[in-house]
């Protein structure tokens, strides 16, 4: 079974795509913040991470950077899902190892769904 980490800090959004996900078969496990999003993705070896960008303590482009550095965590997946629409901020997440960057308001869960099985997909 595929498992994706949630890494967001808005519990509503979180539990939606939590149950949206378990509905395809895909295991989740969440995280609230920057510093627990790390561990978990250590502990845990996720193979898709979403990832929202403003997080409690230390922020989602804090996590891109430091999987970065790091070989065995630089081949897991991540999409961006964030408010931040903003132009350098999609370009400094993907520079930084992001595979997708979404806006939270310009997609429904639908498309979000979509997008994590297709970058799951062998």
């Amino acid at each position: 079974m595929k498992k994706v980490l949630i890494i967001e800090d808005d519990e509503q959004v979180a539990r939606v795509y939590t149950i949206k996900l378990k509905q395809e078969g895909i295991e989740t496990i969440g995280a609230v913040d920057g510093e627990a999003g790390l561990e978990k993705i250590v502990s845990e070896k996720p193979d898709l991470v979403l990832l929202d960008l403003m997080l409690p303590k230390k922020d989602g482009f804090w996590v891109l950077g430091e999987m970065a550095k790091a070989p065995a965590l630089k081949k897991i997946s991540v999409i961006v899902l964030s408010n931040l629409g903003q132009e350098q901020d999609k370009e400094r997440a993907l520079k930084l190892g992001a595979k997708d960057y979404l806006v939270k308001s310009d997609i429904s869960i639908k498309e979000v769904v979509e997008k994590i099985k297709k970058y799951l997909a062998p």
